[in-house]
Order: structure tokens, then sequence, then C-alpha cells
């Protein structure tokens, strides 16, 4: 691989650093390019935080990966010089044409009802008059075809080598479960999930839209960093229920954005309490308001509380999102009307808080 060198050297010249006119070979901060064992080691010297660092670190391998680089066998390797200018996180994004807003919804562990409250957050976006748009990030568990009520592949339009997003409940929707079989598992390395991404991205007609949901994967994993590298996000919203163990992992992802420098626009608390179907009142099953404390000690906006309905269930196996309900429709009880006012509230919220930024 030490053969590879020049060639690594020429690919790197692609990578800014601290938003200079410049590329980090040209300033000299790619030091050694050398081989340890199985691996490629690129040392670069370079200065900021660990997240800056980290945000670095995937636009390199982005950039390599993008180059036919097989970067499982690339590690990075930082010299860190006191004093030296902080990495900007933000080199090499670009701007989705005709989109006003981009929101990342996260969570720090999976089965939090993440791409649920997505789902459900964009038909109440799409109630309220705003047109819409969801990228199912998550390609390993994509969901979001099965919620809008596909249970298999669906054919995709291409129109001047666009992808034309399905259109379902009034919201434009990319995902992964449209262009693969159900049980079908999908093996890849990290460096294709962020090709993957910039596809889903760039490569979608998305026309004109006010706000575009990413629904990403559970965790703190390559599709995060690739995010940070691609696009410039308005921000990210965390979902968790309010046991310990779904807020620890909250606190990670929370930290994870961080660090990459996304601005957290708010904390969602899902499943809060049960709502009985038959008497309207609610229990809380599994604990109460972990969200809203933890989003105080962290100093962020609590955007608000989902309560656990089993009729939110129904409507989300049946590929039907419980707020494309009207509160008049004749079957709506009062669990119901419930989940729809916490939604409403919810949405309003989170318009305050990006109005006001």
């Amino acid at each position: 691989m030490e053969s590879n060198a020049d060639k690594i050297r020429e690919i790197l010249k692609g990578v800014r650093y601290a938003n200079a006119g410049t590329d980090i070979v040209s300033d000299g901060l790619v030091k050694n390019i050398h081989t340890q064992e199985d691996k490629l080691v690129i040392e670069i010297e370079a200065g900021g935080e660990r997240g800056e660092l980290l945000a670095l670190e995937a636009h390199v391998k982005t950039i390599l990966s993008k180059n036919n680089v097989p970067v499982e066998h690339i590690k990075v390797k930082f010299i860190q010089v006191e004093g030296a200018p902080p990495v900007s996180p933000l080199v090499g994004v670009r701007k989705l044409e005709n989109i006003k807003h981009i929101i990342a919804i996260g969570s720090g562990k999976g089965g939090v009802g993440k791409s649920t409250a997505t789902m459900n957050i964009a038909a109440t976006m799409v109630k309220m008059g705003y047109k819409v748009g969801i990228l199912d990030g998550d390609i390993y568990g994509p969901s979001i075809g099965r919620m809008a009520g596909y249970e298999s592949t669906v054919p995709v339009k291409i129109e001047n080598e666009k992808i034309i997003p399905v259109k379902k409940h009034g919201i434009k929707m990319i995902s992964f479960s449209f262009l693969i079989e159900a049980n079908r598992a999908i093996v890849w390395r990290g460096p294709m999930l962020g090709k993957a991404i910039e596809q889903f991205l760039f490569d979608i007609e998305w026309g004109e839209l006010d706000f575009l949901l990413i629904d990403l994967p559970p965790g703190t994993g390559d599709v995060q960093l690739s995010l940070v590298q691609l696009i410039d996000l308005d921000g990210a919203v965390i979902i968790t229920t309010p046991q310990g163990v779904a807020l620890q992992d909250a606190r990670r992802a929370i930290d994870m954005f961080d660090q990459v420098k996304v601005k957290i626009l708010g904390v969602i608390e899902n499943m809060g309490e049960f709502i009985c179907p038959h008497c309207g009142k609610g229990t809380h099953i599994f604990s109460s308001e972990g969200g809203k404390t933890m989003a105080g000690s962290l100093e962020i906006d609590f955007l608000g509380e989902i309560p656990l309905s089993k009729t939110v269930m129904d409507s989300g196996e049946k590929g039907f999102p419980i707020t494309a309900i009207d509160k008049e429709h004749g079957e709506a009880g009062s669990d119901t009307l419930r989940v729809l006012e916490s939604y409403e509230s919810i949405v309003k919220e989170l318009l305050k808080k990006i109005q006001k930024d």
C-alpha cells in the first residue's frame, strides 16, 4: 500500500482546512503516509477539539471512498499542535436547492419510536400547510416505507438522471425499503453508507420543500458523520423514552452532535405515559419526565411529550400515520386526540425554535 502514498496525497488535496483557500496537502499538514501492519496510516497535523477532528477524519475518509480507496484499510492519525487553527467541521458542505430547512431526527438507541415520531411530525406539518419530505437514513433497518403502507419494493421513476421520491400522505419520501426486498439484509461497510446517504440527498428530485426530515439510524456512527460533511443542517431533534438506559444513550447522541457542531433543536420524550383507549386515563408505565429533566440539565429545549397509545401502534402497522387523521374524524377516540394534540404542540415548538434561530 506504500506505493499508493502519492495517489492518496493527490486525493487529499480536495480536503480544505480551517476554511482556508488551500488544502491540507498544500498547507503541509499531511506529514506522513506509511504502512503499519495491514493499515495505511495518514498522519495529519491539526488543532481543534475532538469533535472537529472527528469531522475532519470523516471528510478525509469520504473523499477517499469517493475515489475508490478502500478506507477500511485506512487509519487517520492526528498530530495535535497547540495553537494550530481549528478544523472547520462544515468544510465541503453543499446546499440542497429549494429546501428551506433540513432537520436530523436521531436517538441514542433503537426502539424509542424515532421513525414513528418522524412520520407523524411530517404528517402534522403537512396538515399545517407545509411541504415536507423524509429521507430514511437507516440503511440497515429502513422502516419509513412500512410506516407509509409499503410492504415491499416500490417502482421508482427516474427523470433527468434524478430519482422521483415516493409521495404518500402528502409527504415526499425516499427509503432503502423502497429499493430492496423486505427480508433482505444490507451487508455494507461504513464508506458505502456515506455514498448511499449522498445519493439520497443529491440524486433525488425533492422539488420545493419547507422541511426535509432525516430519520437517522440509532447511535453515533458513519451516517451521522457523513451528514455533517455533506450538508448544512438546521439542527437535530433527539427522541428518547423516559427510562434511564434510553436517557443515557440520548445523552451520547447529544454529545456527538455537540462535538460536530450541530445545533440541538430540542428533545422529545416518547412513550411518556400510556393512554387507555377505553377510559382515556394516562398511566406512566415506564417512568415520567425523564426527557424533560435531561433537557433541563443540559440546557436544551424540551419540545414535548408523546403518549403511548394502542391506536398509534395500530396506525403504524397499517401504514397510516395517526396524525394524518383529523381531530373531527369519527374514529378519533380520546387517546387519539391526546396524541394529535401532542404532535401539534411539538411541531409548533419546533417551528418557534427554527424561526427564533
